[in-house]
């Protein structure tokens, strides 16, 4: 019978020595991004009665740029807003804001140009705000100021729709009540509060070298 021991390449540990790359993380850090935005509804939209829903969508980095001991994330998100119209039939209107930029600095000690970078983000928090005086917001929160004009208020009559140069509460920007809603000013804008969490991390690759007749531990440790 012929012997094949002799054909077995036996790997023996530590035989061969020589650098090896290691990928390694020099640092990762996480950093909030507050972002207050002001939304305007388009002229060819109607005006806003209640606000249903904000939200944002399509939250992406875009780029990544490693500097001296600090890291530079580049985005942006997409804002959208369904409302109810202040119309008769009271119809769904959208208003959104697409390609909104954003950017942040994020300190990591180590980082170096021309060292490799990940990064993400993630939504933590959305809000709107609006003005006290709109019927959006009494929507929102269900009470509104006293100084808005009520019902039985003669700042806006039912008889003439006109403001007159002492009504502080119809809109500036409407020279007439509106005829159902005539004590509240008319809603095309509002605030929408962002909280972005971005963790940004800085990898390099690092030679490490084994020498020749390294063997492993005999025993465990601990």
């Amino acid at each position: 019978m012929e012997d094949t021991r002799a054909n077995v390449n036996n790997c023996v540990l530590g035989v061969q020595a020589g650098p090896i790359i290691v990928r390694q993380v020099i640092g990762e850090r996480t950093k909030q991004k507050v972002l207050d935005i002001h939304v305007v509804v388009p002229e060819r939209k109607p005006s806003i009665e209640q606000i249903i829903d904000v939200f944002v969508k399509d939250v992406e980095v875009l780029n990544v740029e490693v500097i001296t001991d600090k890291v530079i994330v580049r985005g942006e998100f997409e804002i959208k807003a369904i409302y109810v119209a202040d119309l008769p039939d009271q119809p769904v209107h959208a208003v959104e804001i697409k390609h909104y930029k954003w950017t942040q600095d994020i300190e990591i000690p180590g980082a170096r140009r021309g060292m490799d970078a990940d990064a993400s983000v993630v939504v933590e928090f959305v809000d709107y705000d609006v003005d006290h005086h709109t019927r959006a917001y009494k929507h929102k929160y269900g009470s509104h100021d006293d100084d808005d004009c009520d019902d039985h208020g003669n700042d806006c009559d039912d008889h003439d729709h006109d403001c007159n140069d002492h009504d502080h509460d119809c809109n500036d920007h409407n020279d007439n009540c509106n005829d159902h809603h005539h004590h509240h000013r008319v809603c095309r804008e509002f605030d929408v509060s962002v909280v972005l969490k971005i963790t940004a991390k800085v990898l390099a690759d690092r030679e490490v070298t084994f020498n020749a007749g390294a063997t492993l531990p005999t025993t465990p440790k601990g």
